[in-house]
């Protein structure tokens, strides 16, 4: 199949789903239930994202301090505990991984 086919059929799912739920013409009522269920939503793919990143950077299991993702994720959780605005930590993390990888662990 086509890689062109596979990205105009994805746009075209993700469009009529969002069309669906955002146009006022058609009534669509979520239940408290699933509003509740739905707020787990956005944690949970942050986190599909982030653990294999920083946990498997090399396609295997790679805890140690020699591992710069994993310095820098602690580094963002520990700035983002001090309760620092969010662009800050994320400055300052990406500042702490950058220079882990070109001249702490070359």
């Amino acid at each position: 199949m086509s890689y062109w086919l596979i990205i105009v059929a994805m746009a075209l799912i993700t469009f009529s789903v969002r069309y669906l739920l955002l146009v006022r013409s058609i009534p669509v009522r979520i239940g408290p239930r699933l509003q509740r269920l739905l707020t787990y939503s956005a944690p949970a793919v942050l986190t599909a994202l982030w653990v294999p990143i920083v946990f498997f950077p090399e396609d295997q299991l790679a805890i140690s301090t020699t591992n710069p993702y994993l310095l820098g994720a602690l580094v963002a959780i520990g700035l983002a505990c001090t309760r620092l605005s969010t662009l800050l930590v994320v400055g300052l993390s990406i500042g702490f991984f950058v220079t882990l990888q070109l001249w702490v662990l070359r």
